[in-house]
């Protein structure tokens, strides 16, 4: 055997060895690659519910503490059952959470709870008799030691696993009974984790290395196995957690069934590579003089093809960025706003509670400076409902089905039916409006911005207002618009009032909105494949229109 026979035979082999390694070491890198992300992902995720527990149950905790001082700092006392439901309904109202509160009397015997409905079960039951040690051991402590305590996870007389927590309720040094916070941890979760952390990841919750609350259908055993999970202990007044959080297949597959395509298209490439050059050697005699010229091109070829691949993976890698930054920003918003709304509604809780214990000995400014307070205070309420909402747009969707319009239509004008009066504004609708494949709610937050709008800047001055709603087509397209007869809007701020917190020069004198409305709707007509413009003209009126995509429509 010639060694040139010898070198036709190896080096095809040699050249798929070599292609072939490089593809399995890509591959393996890919791999690696992809379980970085995951893992970062699940990181983030369980420091994201750490973070939501914690800050919601010591919340919870505090309005019980502020809910005991209101009770028993009243002169004379009222210890009455109506004035402890009163006080229950308000603070089971503002503050999401809570499984129940009760009045544990000084015998340690429940006696009146709320709210009726889950709680009756537990009037009558004595702490003293419960079936846990533990639970009785922790009620015994805050009789004891006349603090706060809470109970170790039982299971609820309500219904569930969840946890008690005492308030003992002092007046000239006696015990008047005992404030109690019920909190069911599936209730807690339900509240703190969003519907994406249920669909990416499997979550358990141990107390004292026992499970109190699981999602999902994995063992335990299975769990432990997996080195890709997160690890974090929740830490609130008198508790401590341990969360862990493992993420589903759709997040991070098994090993032997991730990126398959790329080690196959690899393989492919060796292979095809190797035949190539095998093909060449076999023509290298008869085609000598070409042989320069062809492994040249072949060379021109490789390096554009890897120059290619790089850039579409750092395209891939920038894209995928940019879309984790974007959600990442996204909840960022939702979660700022939906923890600004406790201490808004605190602040509204304590005004209300200042103006009921003192509010008949107060001066008129003083009376006058509240509303200012209580206004503002609702305002920002409202800031923040709006920022929520816009938040929500895209990322929180319902399933789209088929409605008429003018149903929509006539809903937003219930809505609004008050102004509509007080206004004595004439509405017409149009008969023939179609029907819409859309997100029904989603739709009604465009027709009663856009409505309200109407109404607000119909012009007081106004001796015939009137709103009209209608549909027409244009270039092949339904267009849906809303008109009316007010002041009217200047050209030069049709684009800005879509943006956000940009109001009109009228708007900001009136006082009226938050600047974030017509950002909402170009974010919802947007996410439903249209756009939305305006004509206007001041002192004769303006007219919205807005388009859906004909496949949506």
């Amino acid at each position: 055997m010639t060694s040139s026979s010898l070198a036709k035979k190896l080096v095809p082999i040699v050249s798929f060895l070599l292609f072939g390694g490089i593809a399995l070491t890509l591959w393996q890198d890919q791999n690696r690659h992809g379980r970085e992300l995951a893992f970062r992902h699940t990181e983030t995720a369980a420091e994201q519910i750490r973070i939501r527990v914690e800050g919601l149950m010591n919340a919870r905790i505090a309005s019980l503490q502020v809910f005991a001082e209101r009770w028993v700092e009243r002169r004379p006392p009222d210890f009455s059952q109506k004035r402890f439901l009163q006080f229950a309904e308000k603070f089971y109202g503002h503050y999401p959470g809570f499984m129940g509160i009760n009045w544990i009397d000084p015998q340690g015997v429940v006696r009146w709870v709320y709210p009726e409905v889950t709680n009756a079960i537990a009037r009558g039951k004595s702490a003293y008799k419960h079936p846990d040690p533990k639970y009785r051991a922790a009620f015994e402590n805050a009789e004891q030691s006349l603090e706060r305590t809470a109970t170790p996870c039982v299971e609820l007389y309500q219904w569930g696993t969840g946890f008690d927590s005492f308030w003992p309720l002092l007046y000239d040094g006696k015990v008047q009974g005992y404030l109690n916070g019920v909190f069911q941890v599936k209730l807690i979760m339900d509240l703190c984790l969003a519907k994406e952390i249920f669909k990416d990841f499997w979550v358990r919750i141990y107390e004292e290395g026992r499970l109190i609350y699981h999602h999902g259908t994995r063992d335990d055993l299975n769990f432990k196995r997996n080195r890709l999970h997160a690890v974090r202990k929740i830490h609130f007044r008198g508790k401590a957690w341990q969360l862990e959080l493992e993420p589903k297949p759709t997040v991070y597959s098994p090993a032997h069934v991730r990126n398959l395509w790329l080690l196959a298209f690899g393989i492919f490439v060796a292979v095809t590579l190797s035949l190539l050059l095998r093909l060449l050697l076999g023509r290298m005699e008869m085609y000598r003089a070409a042989r320069d010229q062809a492994l040249h091109e072949v060379g021109e070829r490789k390096r554009a093809e890897q120059a290619l691949l790089e850039k579409e993976k750092t395209l891939e890698a920038l894209l995928a960025e940019l879309s984790a930054k974007n959600e990442e920003l996204e909840t960022f918003v939702y979660t700022v706003s939906h923890d600004l709304k406790t201490p808004i509604v605190t602040i509204d809780g304590f005004i209300g509670a200042f103006k009921e214990e003192i509010g008949q000995s107060l001066s008129e400014d003083s009376k006058q400076y509240l509303k200012y307070m209580s206004d503002a205070s609702r305002k920002m309420g409202l800031l923040i409902d709006d920022l929520l909402d816009l938040s929500r747009v895209g990322r929180v969707s319902e399933k789209k089905r088929k409605i008429p319009f003018a149903e929509v239509v006539e809903d937003a004008l219930k809505t609004l039916q008050p102004q509509i009066e007080a206004r004595a504004i004439v509405v017409s609708i149009r008969e023939d409006l179609p029907v819409v494949y859309v997100e029904r709610k989603r739709l009604g937050q465009v027709m009663e911005n856009l409505l309200g709008n109407a109404i607000k800047y119909i012009g007081k001055d106004n001796p015939s207002p009137c709103i009209e709603v209608g549909a027409e087509e244009k270039n092949g397209q339904k267009v849906f618009y809303i008109r009316d007869n007010g002041i009217g809007i200047e050209e030069m701020y049709f684009d800005k009032i879509f943006q956000i917190f940009q109001r009109l020069p009228s708007a900001k004198k009136l006082g009226e909105g938050t600047g974030i409305g017509l950002t909402i709707v170009r974010r919802i007509i947007e996410h439903h494949g249209g756009k939305v413009w305006l004509t206007s003209e001041p002192g004769k009126g303006t007219t919205f229109f807005f388009s859906l995509k004909e496949k949506e429509a």
